[in-house]
């Protein structure tokens, strides 16, 4: 008897589980013992719910991040697209007029088609640009006289423009206007009656728009370049 005795006491003490019968064939857990281990699966799984739902919650992130990226980088192709298909359409504005104001086709490089710079020389200030002789930063083309200057003089501003990608005058608007398209801020220098707008800056992201009297050739120290986020029109001559 005082040996079962010890067994029982054993049993309970090491396993948390009552033995019954001299055999020890049967055990009975002890309801705290049940209860316990219940707790620890419970616990056990909790984690690893808390592990998967972390693994998703990474995996969500990554995935929105990938997909901004990609929406950043269409919307830089769009709008480099756009700039583009303007500059194809002033081009061929260009051509036009220069044909129906002297009825015969021009006879300089500027506006035609180029791949190197020298195609362009019988031009001074010009460059190529776009496989086309276009004046350089911040200069103004005059259409009847083909040359690129750094001020019209009395020739006056028209509506057409020498375009740069990825380039901004920095520190030198005259007036901010926020909250429009690059097509209208364009057009708002061209309309621009309190002073001479010579300059349109856009900047993208923000669609905030920069007018100035001064360009990218009167201010050189403070062109940057490389700026992915602007693009700036250099008003022609009449």
């Amino acid at each position: 008897m005082m040996m079962l005795y010890f067994l029982v006491v054993y049993s309970f003490l090491y396993t948390g589980c009552f033995t019954s019968g001299a055999l020890i064939e049967e055990q009975q857990c002890s309801r705290y013992h049940y209860e316990a281990q219940t707790l620890e699966r419970i616990i056990k799984a909790e984690i690893n719910q808390v592990a998967v739902q972390n693994e998703v919650t990474i995996l969500k992130k990554t995935v929105e991040q990938e997909a901004e990226e990609r929406k950043k980088d269409q919307s830089k192709f769009a709008d480099k697209v756009d700039v583009l298909q303007q500059e194809f359409d002033n081009f061929v504005r260009n051509i036009s007029s220069i044909q129906e104001k002297k009825n015969l086709p021009t006879s300089s490089s500027m506006r035609q088609f180029c791949q190197t710079n020298e195609t362009c020389s019988d031009v001074k200030n010009s460059e190529c640009k776009w496989m086309s002789c276009k004046c350089k930063p911040g200069m103004s083309y005059h259409h009847d006289t083909k040359t690129c200057l750094s001020d019209c003089g009395h020739y006056g501003y028209g509506n057409t423009y020498q375009v740069e990608m990825d380039a901004v005058l920095s520190g030198f608007a005259t007036k901010t206007l926020k909250a429009i398209s690059l097509e209208d801020c364009v057009q708002s220098c061209t309309a621009e009656k309190s002073f001479v707008c010579r300059t349109a800056e856009y900047q993208k992201a923000t669609k905030i728009c920069y007018l100035s009297w001064e360009t990218l050739h009167t201010n050189p120290e403070v062109h940057e370049k490389n700026r992915q986020d602007y693009v700036t029109y250099t008003r022609d001559c009449n």
